[in-house]
This record gives structure tokens, C-alpha cells and sequence, in this order.
């Protein structure tokens, strides 16, 4: 398929991320995909994101979309709980699949996508956008060498990014309440207790939001070659408003990664340092739909909004040219066991 060929593409979600990131990015690569359809079970939000779009049809469930629009590729933007059956049903369809992050909420989920994808011969990129980003890029061609790495500090500090970003135009979904049961079951299977409170801080602080700086470091390391070692230690708060881990690599090196809610913090800010014996490299983001630009040490780079229209540049090399994933479904894999790991260490302190 030529570059200049458009890829047809099913939205499955339409809230936040969809409305602010996703859809614009498709909108501004329109040689290269057209939306023929999106999926949300709010009957206001699927007829509004339509009309504004302009896209011809929209369903409630994503398995209409999928038997009723022809779709080349699904962008996954629907919550956490149901990522896995609309990505597995997408392979099934014979669809290519970009789903944001997390991948799935469990181990054995995330080894089912990874086989489907395998045998269905489809991309399943994982929507990591900040490995897209250019100052990310520029940190990975500035690395130390992986012995004179000492130490990785992954800090993000979150005012409630979900609220505080929320435009005044955003389609929210007051016409529909998503059931809770499937997110629970799948969290009990993951974590080994059947205790709902154990939902928000799995699902949306650990796979949700310290994801970002687990798949961001874990890249870093890939490139040097580096394994993480075993979880050393781990913090939850019951509340969701915290998710640490602390792993050790190489010899003697270690890693710590904590994400934190403060709704008292004055703006977003996601920082990756890393400590080696020729100097300090400093990776700092701001809101993902801000326009403030990513910084390496004290240079800057393009906002972070654009790491969304590179990662979707990406996906269609992928599916049109072979190019190699970046961020494929082994790593939404690996990510989701780490953190499972992390959090199982958490609760068992």
C-alpha cells in the first residue's frame, strides 16, 4: 500500500484523550487515514464527536463497528477494563490495531494479544506516545554507556491532568454510566484479591499512569542493552494517589519510578533523570495535551501534542511499509507484568 493511500480507520472511545489528542492528530493526517466510523456507548458523545468530525457512522458497541464498517485499523481509546476484548476482537476482524495504554489489565491477557497479533500477521502498536517524542528521541542518541549508569529517578507530578485540561467543549458522556464489573474481575485476576479497592490504584495509578515512566525507562534500558532486575520495593496508596517501584539493573544500579496525584501542584510534570559518572541528563514533560514543549537538560523540543501525530506516522509505516514497531503488543506485555509485579510487592509490604 503507498504512503499516499489512506488507511480506514474505527475509533473505538470517544472521552478525553480521544477529543483532545487522537481524533485532531487523525484530522491532521488526512492523506494518510480517514475515521469511517467511531464506537462509544454514549448515545450524546458518538452522534456529537460524529457531527463534529464528520464521520459517517457511529455505533454504540465497538462489535457493530467492527462487522459493519470497513476498517483497515482501530484506535483503542475506551477505558482500561476494555481494552483487551476490543483489541482481541479487532485481530479477529482482521484489523490492525493502535490501543492507548495500558495494553490490557492482566498477564494473561496481554500473552493472548501478543499470539492473536502474531498469527493474525497485524500490528498492535501500544500508544506510548512520549517514546515519539523528540526530546525523547534526542535523549536516546546522548546515552551514557551502560556502566557509568548509577541511577534512574522517574518522578511525575499529576494535578489531576483529567480535570484540569478539560476543555469547555468536551462531549461528556452524562448519558451513560460504564459498568464496573468487567474492570473488577479482570483486577482480582491480576492482583489475587477480589477487594474492589483495589481497582483504582491498579488500573488507573500503576497501569494507567506510571506506565508512561515504566515504558519510557525500559526503552532507555533496551537501548544499552540493560535488563531491569527484580522489584526491590513498591508503595500504593489505597486511594490511587500514588504508585512507586524500585527496581535494581546491571550490577549495582538501581531504578525508582513514582507517579503522585497532587491536586495542589501548580501544573504537570513528568521528569526521567539519569545519574551517570560523565554527568546528569535531565527528560522533563508537560502536560500531554499542552502546549509547553518537552526539554532535554535546557533544550527544548516540539510540544508534547505533536509526539500524537508522530506516533500515528509511525503506525501507518508499520502497517504500509513493514516498518518495526517501536512500541508493539510484547512490550504492552512486558510493561503490564512489571507493574503487576510492582503493585503485587506494594500490597504485600
Amino acid at each position: 500500500m503507498a504512503i499516499e493511500e489512506k488507511l480506514r480507520v474505527g475509533v473505538v472511545g470517544c472521552g478525553l484523550i480521544a477529543q483532545l489528542a487522537h481524533l485532531p492528530a487523525l484530522r491532521a493526517l488526512g492523506e494518510r487515514f480517514e475515521v469511517t466510523a467511531v464506537a462509544d456507548p454514549s448515545p450524546r458523545t458518538r452522534a456529537e464527536i460524529a457531527r463534529r468530525h464528520g464521520i459517517a457512522h457511529a455505533y454504540a458497541r465497538h462489535e457493530d463497528l467492527l462487522e459493519r464498517a470497513r476498517v483497515d485499523a482501530v484506535l483503542v481509546a475506551s477505558p482500561n477494563g476494555t481494552h483487551a476484548q476490543v483489541t482481541l476482537d479487532a485481530l479477529a476482524a482482521g484489523a490492525h490495531v493502535l490501543v492507548e495504554k495500558p495494553m490490557c489489565l492482566t498477564v494473561a491477557d496481554a500473552e493472548l494479544i501478543v499470539d492473536r497479533a502474531s498469527d493474525a500477521g497485524r500490528v498492535v502498536q501500544v500508544g506510548y506516545m512520549k517514546r515519539f517524542d523528540a526530546a525523547y528521541e534526542a535523549l536516546r542518541e546522548d546515552l551514557p554507556a551502560a556502566d557509568e549508569l548509577r541511577h534512574i529517578a522517574s518522578v511525575t507530578v499529576d494535578p489531576g491532568i483529567g480535570e484540569r485540561y478539560r476543555p469547555p467543549d468536551l462531549v461528556a458522556a452524562t448519558d451513560y454510566a460504564a459498568p464496573a464489573r468487567a474492570t473488577e474481575a479482570q483486577v482480582a485476576a491480576a492482583v489475587g484479591s477480589g477487594d474492589p479497592r483495589h481497582v483504582r490504584p491498579f488500573s488507573a495509578a500503576f497501569l494507567g499512569a506510571l506506565i508512561h515512566d515504566v515504558n519510557l525507562v525500559l526503552g532507555l534500558l533496551g537501548d544499552l542493552d540493560l535488563e531491569p532486575g527484580p522489584v526491590l520495593d513498591a508503595a500504593a496508596a489505597s486511594d490511587g494517589s500514588l504508585a512507586y517501584g524500585a527496581c535494581a539493573f546491571g550490577e549495582t544500579a538501581r531504578w525508582t519510578a513514582a507517579w503522585m496525584l497532587l491536586p495542589g501542584a501548580a501544573s504537570f510534570r513528568e521528569e526521567v533523570r539519569l545519574f551517570a559518572s560523565d554527568g546528569v541528563r535531565s527528560l522533563t514533560f508537560a502536560a500531554p495535551y499542552d502546549a509547553a514543549p518537552a526539554r532535554l537538560d535546557m533544550r527544548c523540543f516540539g510540544p508534547g501534542a505533536e509526539s500524537y501525530r508522530r506516533q500515528l506516522e509511525h503506525f501507518h509505516a508499520c502497517i504500509t511499509g513493514g516498518v518495526a514497531c517501536r512500541t508493539p503488543a510484547a512490550q504492552g506485555a512486558r510493561d503490564v507484568a512489571l507493574l503487576t509485579e510492582m503493585y503485587r510487592t506494594a500490597v504485600a509490604a
